[in-house]
């Protein structure tokens, strides 16, 4: 399964704050700062609201498969 890039190339300030909740739920936080997504309508979603504040691509990566997953891997 393919997976989703994103990276924020603008600042939060002056953006509503439904937005402002999207880009949070992707999980950016500060400008260039970078995530990888699940490839699924839900991503792409919110990639469209905010589509204007970020940069995408697809990538070859294997899609992250969750919060409780990732942690375990490394213990």
């Amino acid at each position: 399964m393919a997976a989703i890039k994103v990276t924020l190339k603008h600042g939060l300030s002056g953006i509503p704050a439904d937005q402002r909740a999207t880009v949070t739920g992707m999980g950016l936080k500060k400008t260039n700062s970078t995530k990888i997504l699940p490839d699924n309508p839900a991503t792409m979603g919110m990639i469209r609201k905010v589509g204007y504040l970020l940069a995408w691509e697809r990538v070859d990566a294997p899609a992250p498969v969750g919060r409780l997953a990732r942690k375990s891997k490394g213990a």
